[in-house]
């Protein structure tokens, strides 16, 4: 979850990360009702990055949100009428894993998503505000290679694709500990635990991918 002021670059930040993705791995929301939701195919999301441009558009959604990421799976029993006119019981079904990622100005409002979320506060400093503008002002002046920009978001995509899923075992982790103030700590761990072996993960998909492309 992003957060910052208004016209803090949130949004921007986020297209800019999603551009590193794969687009049919992507699925961006600017409003979405909770009912819809469930009528996506039993799959349809599974293993996809949804962009909420704005938490306050997809308020509807959020607790079957919450549900996906703590269950990794969310169902629905709705009455639907068949060929014949006839009403039927239909159990709707949406499985997971999903990666969720969200920009808002109020961290309060979404508390019960917060404490399930890394989250980025935007740098709000005169130092980054210099640094945006002096790019804005290379960009803008023709400086700034865009092919080459191009060319490595289009790398970086083409790695995504290829990774394969590893298992990972962290024998440091029983060494983690939070400090006694942290917020719903039972929540906290498991959290911290899912993203010390996720960047791990990453870290020897990696290694791998460079190791076969130096292979070859």
């Amino acid at each position: 979850m992003c957060l910052g002021a208004s016209g803090m670059g949130k949004t921007w930040l986020q297209e800019r990360v999603s551009e590193l993705m794969p687009q049919e791995d992507i699925l961006e929301i600017t409003t979405l009702s909770m009912n819809a939701f469930y009528y996506f195919g039993k799959e349809e999301l599974k293993h996809k990055l949804l962009l909420i441009e704005d938490m306050d558009g997809a308020e509807a959604v959020l607790y079957p949100l919450r549900e996906l990421q703590s269950k990794r799976k969310i169902s629905k029993t709705v009455t639907l009428k068949d060929s014949k006119g006839n009403l039927k019981t239909v159990t709707l079904n949406l499985e997971g894993t999903v990666c969720i990622s969200g920009c808002t100005t109020r961290e309060q409002l979404y508390e019960d998503n917060a404490n399930r979320c890394i989250l980025l506060y935007m740098d709000n400093s005169p130092e980054q505000d210099k640094k945006i503008m002096d790019y804005q002002r290379k960009l803008s002046a023709g400086l700034i290679d865009q092919y080459e920009e191009r060319k490595v978001r289009e790398q970086i995509k083409n790695v995504h694709r290829i990774l394969k899923p590893i298992s990972v075992r962290n024998p440091y982790d029983t060494y983690l500990s939070l400090p006694e103030a942290v917020f719903k700590p039972r929540r906290t761990m498991l959290l911290l635990l899912m993203f010390t072996d996720s960047r791990l993960r990453a870290l020897l998909m990696v290694t791998e991918f460079i190791r076969k492309v130096t292979r070859t």
